[in-house]
C-alpha cells in the first residue's frame, strides 16, 4: 500500500476531521522512526497526517499541580525547558542523551512514546513520575497512566481514530534521575536504562519509583523493590538486597535471551548511576 497523500493539518480539530474521514492513516511527528519504517515498507497507509503545524502541542504549560507538555515538543525543546529542568531532571537526563543534535531536533515526545520501543528513552522516566497519557478524537478525550498503557498495550493502544495529544505529570518535590547503556553513548540505541523517582519525607523515602527498559516488550517498574523501600532512608537503596534483586527481575524477564547474562550484570551499574544522578539532586 503506498502514500496516496499527504495532509498537514493546521490545527489538532482539523487533524481529527482527517483521522474520521478517512481509513489507513499514518500520523507522522518527528519522522525518525516512521520515514525509516515507510521505507523499509514494515509500516503501511494510505494517507500520511504530518502534525508539524499544530503549534498548540508544541507547548509545555506549567499549572498549579501539573506540567503538560503537548505531543509535539521535541527532545531539544525538553532540553532547552527551564520548566523541565527545574521540576524533572530525569526527563532533562533522557532528553541530553537522546541521539544526535539532529535527532532531537526532529524527535518528539509523542512519537518516541507511541513507537513504543522497548529502550525508548523516554518512556521509563514518565512512567516513574506517574505521568498521564492524553488521547483525543473527534468524539472523546481519553486518559490513561503511561505505566498502564504500556501494561496493557494490546487493549489500550492508541485508536486509528486518536491523536496522542498531551503527557501530563505531577508537579511536586520528586528528584529523578536517568542513566542508558548503549554501544557509543547517546548516539546510540541504548542496550539497558533505567529511571528513577523519589519523594522523601524529612530523612526517609515516602515514595520510590524504578523503571528498567531493554529488558523486556516494554519498560516496566519493579514494584517488590519500591515497595520495599518505603521509610527507610537513602543508604537502603544501595544495598545488596537491591542489587540481587534487580538481577534476579532482569533475569526472570530474559531468561531465553543471549544478552541475559551481560544485561543481568549490567543493570546494577546502569541502576546506581541513575540513583546518583537524582540524588545529586538531593545534595545539591
Amino acid at each position: 500500500m503506498e502514500i496516496n497523500n499527504v495532509f498537514q493539518p493546521q490545527t489538532l480539530l482539523e487533524a481529527q476531521e482527517i483521522l474520521s474521514k478517512y481509513q489507513n492513516c499514518l500520523i507522522l511527528a518527528g519522522g525518525t522512526d516512521l520515514i525509516l519504517d515507510l521505507k523499509r515498507k514494515h509500516k503501511q497507509g494510505e494517507y500520511l497526517i504530518d502534525l508539524n503545524n499544530i503549534t498548540e502541542l508544541k507547548a509545555i504549560t506549567e499549572k498549579n499541580d501539573e506540567i503538560i507538555i503537548g505531543s509535539m515538543v521535541t527532545f531539544a525543546d525538553l532540553l532547552n525547558s527551564k520548566v523541565i529542568q527545574k521540576y524533572f531532571n530525569g526527563l532533562y537526563l533522557a532528553a541530553k542523551t537522546m541521539g544526535s543534535p539532529q535527532i532531537r531536533n526532529m524527535a518528539t515526545i509523542g512519537g518516541n512514546i507511541i513507537n513504543g520501543a522497548a529502550a525508548a528513552d523516554i518512556i521509563p522516566c514518565i512512567i516513574c513520575l506517574d505521568g498521564m497519557l492524553e488521547f483525543t478524537s473527534k468524539e472523546v478525550i481519553r486518559y490513561i497512566s503511561c505505566e498502564e498503557y504500556f501494561q496493557k498495550i494490546d487493549t489500550e493502544h492508541i485508536k486509528s481514530h486518536e491523536v496522542l495529544t498531551n503527557i501530563i505529570i505531577p508537579k511536586r518535590t520528586v528528584y529523578s534521575g536517568y542513566y542508558k547503556l548503549g554501544k557509543r553513548n547517546s548516539l546510540s540505541i541504548a542496550r539497558l536504562n533505567t529511571a528513577i523517582s523519589i519523594i522523601m519525607n524529612n530523612d526517609t523515602i515516602q515514595s520510590l519509583a524504578i523503571c528498567l527498559g531493554a529488558v523486556g516488550r516494554y519498560p516496566f517498574r519493579v514494584k517488590e523493590i519500591e515497595t520495599k523501600a518505603y521509610g527507610k532512608t537513602l543508604e537502603y537503596l544501595y544495598s545488596e538486597e537491591i542489587l540481587s534483586n534487580l538481577e534476579k527481575i532482569v533475569y526472570e524477564s530474559i531468561k531465553t535471551r543471549k544478552t541475559m547474562p551481560f544485561k543481568k550484570e549490567a543493570v546494577k551499574g546502569v541502576y546506581k548511576l541513575a540513583l546518583e544522578k537524582a540524588l545529586g539532586e538531593v545534595i545539591r
